[in-house]
């Protein structure tokens, strides 16, 4: 079942916290974790909080396909930075990129939510980071271009690779069903004997016979019809710097975001090539991104991570200082719901 994204459970304190269904492991996770940014800054990392586009703003109709795969694309958009002086260090950034492992720099550790934007919060290695790739899902979209002549010419802007991949759809309706029965065989013993003088009973047999019940009646009845659909996910690997900025070990600092509204890539035609089993790289042509501006007071009045077992997090953010990002992309006319749009041409 999909749902949309929600704030982790809060801690509950005191005799309540008995009966909540936060685990003993997960809170021990928390407390690991929020000691990671109490530390954070004299061990030389950086508080980075970044938004990303909230999907809980959305009325999604899960029983409409149309709606459902809407929300896939949207869920699936992540924006990856990678520190130029340590490419190995990468933040992704989107809806469900949350932190797996303590101490990963990937995902993020804690996130709050405010009106349409959702905010994520990592820690990070300091040094200049630059927007290097993003990918999302196409559902409904054929997993494969037709291949280019030999001698394709790499695009400054860079390449995207293209994987097929299966997503599943349900066909709602009704069928009329007639009325169905079952018929069960009823066992008794009967008297077959009778004593003339008193009216006792003195010899006995066994009988059967069969009883037809209605066990449902007559009716139309819903019916779901599972299907799988072709998709695509892509993933746009870019040579030229679409936004940067720099952090210094032991800030702690909130950027505005980019998000990959899908589909947000453009490449060359006639660009395509087979390059694995299931994988197929095309040149980018263009890059288009929504710009999302992050706001200090609005990290400070969303949900307290104290409530969220993060109580040293939350004295840490009261040290938030908002830092502009370098764009090198250019601002379009076209508007996206979640913010203005900004494009990247190859040469």
């Amino acid at each position: 079942m999909l749902s949309g994204c929600v704030p982790i459970q809060p801690i509950q304190r005191g005799a309540a916290a008995q009966d909540s269904n936060l685990s003993s492991e997960t809170a021990e996770r928390r407390k690991i974790e929020d000691q990671l940014f109490a530390t954070a800054q004299t061990a030389g990392k950086v508080i980075l909080v970044i938004p990303s586009a909230s999907l809980d703003s959305l009325k999604i109709d899960f029983n409409n396909n149309d709606s459902t795969m809407e929300f896939l694309k949207l869920r699936s958009a992540v924006t990856e930075w990678t520190n130029t002086r340590n490419p190995s260090v990468a933040l992704k950034v989107g809806y469900d990129t949350k932190t797996t492992d303590i101490g990963a720099p990937q995902g993020s550790y804690f996130q709050v939510v405010f009106g349409r934007t959702l905010y994520k919060i990592y820690l990070v290695e300091p040094g200049h980071y630059s927007i290097t790739g993003v990918s999302y899902d196409l559902p409904r979209t054929p997993g494969y271009e037709t291949p280019g002549e030999r001698g394709i010419r790499p695009s400054t802007l860079g390449y995207v690779t293209l994987e097929p991949k299966s997503f599943r759809e349900y066909d709602r309706g009704q069928k009329w069903e007639d009325a169905s029965y079952r018929t069960e065989t009823v066992e008794e013993r009967r008297c077959t004997a009778v004593r003339v003088v008193n009216g006792e009973c003195v010899s006995t047999a066994k009988y059967s016979y069969d009883v037809k019940q209605q066990t449902a009646a007559a009716g139309w009845r819903e019916t779901i019809k599972q299907r799988d659909v072709e998709g695509r996910t892509v993933s746009a690997h870019l040579a030229k710097e679409f936004a940067t900025f720099d952090v210094a070990a032991g800030e702690v600092v909130l950027v505005d975001g980019f998000f990959a509204d899908p589909p947000s890539v453009d490449y060359k035609p006639g660009s395509c090539r087979q390059t694995q089993q299931s994988q197929m790289r095309c040149e980018l042509e263009q890059v288009k991104m929504v710009k999302l501006l992050g706001e200090v007071d609005q990290v400070l009045h969303a949900d307290n991570p104290a409530d969220y077992g993060f109580p040293k997090l939350a004295q840490v953010l009261k040290q938030l200082k908002y830092r502009p990002i370098n764009v090198q992309a250019r601002q379009t006319s076209g508007q996206s719901t979640w913010g203005p749009t900004y494009v990247l041409n190859a040469d």
